[in-house]
């Protein structure tokens, strides 16, 4: 008899072990997917498994199993009642309302449940005792909302005419992963494109970003002699899987940057230096200067202001230069200007000057106007000692 009871205490014991189960790994949610800022409610069926067994006072509670799920999910219901599950094969569901933080991340999130009932009352004076089964890893799934952003970019203030090394970096800044990722660059303005792309397409590769993921595309930028000073915004779209899709501008300046052509005059002793816009845009307070170099010493001011050059104008100044001893032909020269977008630019030119014997020139800083100045006092002197010497001559005769 003892051997009978004590098979059924072991029978017993089994029976309840196995009394509560979930039918499924996953949480079924009222509404699917679930994502960030959602705030939804959380079902767990319960089924009683045990062969003859009884379940009162059925209690079900939802834990977080880690801090992740904990600071993903808020359980604003974390337990609900289920009452009284009889028969083998009955099952109840259990409902907890959660809110899902703004800032989860897309994935999988894991919880604990525990199921708490007692079994039925074997007689009038003793209580059944409570019984606690746990379901472990039950799991959430968050569905995240990309977001693909330009987060950096190299590109500035470019000149016509050039070519310029670019490097974007863009950063997936949401919540959920974009599969095969496209960044597309439209260079067309109108109908005349004043940008290109060397060497490839415009669509560039940002592979597989994940929330928080980086990713940099490099290439080479040519802008066309005929680029129009002014800001520009490139649009960027950036496509992925399930119809993933947004917009960005990447601006740049193009400055109204030129160039100069220069040449020199030795007439009479003076050194005419002659400067002429050749580019397509303005230049600003040009001012042209002779540095410090082993050829050629300049005594006097090396430096001369010519004011504001259209393109196409030139102008002149003159300098005091002298030829180093045993020392090259070559004259260096910088010229400093301000172009179109405000900035100041300094251009460094070289000069082959052959000059008279004698090697020391004399003259003033000064513009092209300034030679027909000295022309016009030279000969209103010869005039005056001419008038002079006449007006002499007449009164010896008398």
């Amino acid at each position: 008899m003892k051997k009978f009871y004590l098979v059924l205490m072991i029978a017993s014991a089994v029976l309840f072990t196995q009394v509560a189960s979930a039918q499924s790994n996953y949480l079924v949610t009222e509404s699917a997917p679930v994502y960030p800022g959602d705030t939804t409610y959380v079902y767990v069926p319960i089924q009683n498994m045990g062969f003859g067994s009884f379940m009162e006072d059925v209690s079900v509670k939802l834990v977080p199993k880690d801090n992740a799920s904990a600071n993903a999910v808020n359980i604003l219901n974390d337990v609900y009642s289920l009452g009284t599950i009889n028969d083998w094969g009955d099952q109840r569901t259990a409902k907890f309302r959660i809110n899902v933080n703004p800032d989860a991340v897309e994935g999988d999130y894991y919880f604990n449940v525990y199921i708490t009932y007692k079994g039925q009352q074997t007689s009038g004076s003793t209580q059944a005792t409570p019984v606690t089964t746990e379901l472990k890893d039950q799991i959430l799934t968050i569905k995240g909302k990309p977001l693909i952003v330009l987060l950096n970019s190299t590109l500035g203030t470019v000149a016509p005419m050039s070519i310029n090394r670019v490097t974007l970096q863009f950063k997936n800044t949401g919540t959920g992963t974009v599969q095969n990722a496209v960044a597309e660059i439209n260079l067309a303005t109108d109908s005349n494109p004043a940008f290109s792309i060397l060497g490839g397409g415009t669509q560039f590769s940002l592979g597989n970003l994940k929330a928080g993921n980086e990713a940099d595309i490099t290439f080479d930028m040519a802008v066309d002699i005929a680029a129009h000073p002014g800001v520009y915004n490139l649009p960027i779209k950036i496509t992925g899987e399930n119809n993933y899709s947004s917009s960005n501008y990447v601006g740049l300046v193009v400055a109204g940057t030129t160039d100069f052509e220069i040449s020199y005059q030795e007439t009479l002793g003076s050194f005419s230096l002659n400067v002429a816009n050749v580019g397509v845009n303005p230049a600003s307070a040009v001012t042209v200067s002779i540095p410090t170099q082993k050829n050629f010493s300049s005594t006097g001011s090396s430096s001369s202001v010519l004011g504001n050059l259209n393109s196409g104008d030139y102008t002149s100044a003159i300098f005091q230069i002298t030829k180093n001893a045993g020392a090259g032909n070559n004259l260096e020269l910088e010229i400093q200007y301000t172009d179109t977008s405000g900035t100041r630019h300094t251009i460094a030119k070289n000069l082959a000057v052959e000059l008279s014997a004698g090697g020391a020139l004399a003259g003033t800083k000064g513009t092209a106007g300034t030679n027909y100045a000295i022309w016009a006092l030279a000969v209103a002197v010869i005039i005056i000692v001419f008038w002079q010497r006449k007006k002499i001559s007449g009164l010896i005769k008398k």
